[in-house]
């Protein structure tokens, strides 16, 4: 059984993200490490909901701890 299998089997899955300095995580990041679609995160902002983003530089970016809670389950 390889590392792969053994974390499928435990429910977790090791997903890459690459966190920006800052810790900043642009949105395909983000929605990767929720397993969600972009779309699903420019949705949630639309309505509220989710981790907070905010913009630099005209582009949408989430803090990567607000990203980490929310998956918990914790309040964003």
């Amino acid at each position: 059984m390889n590392e792969d299998q053994a974390e499928r089997l435990n429910g977790v899955e090791t997903v890459k993200v690459m966190v920006l300095p800052g810790n900043r995580v642009d949105r395909k990041n983000a929605a990767k490490a929720l397993n969600r679609a972009p779309k699903t995160l420019a949705e949630w902002r639309r309505l509220g909901i989710g981790p907070r983003p905010y913009n630099v530089g005209g582009r949408v970016f989430y803090d990567w701890s607000d990203v980490q809670s929310f998956a918990r389950g914790e309040a964003a």
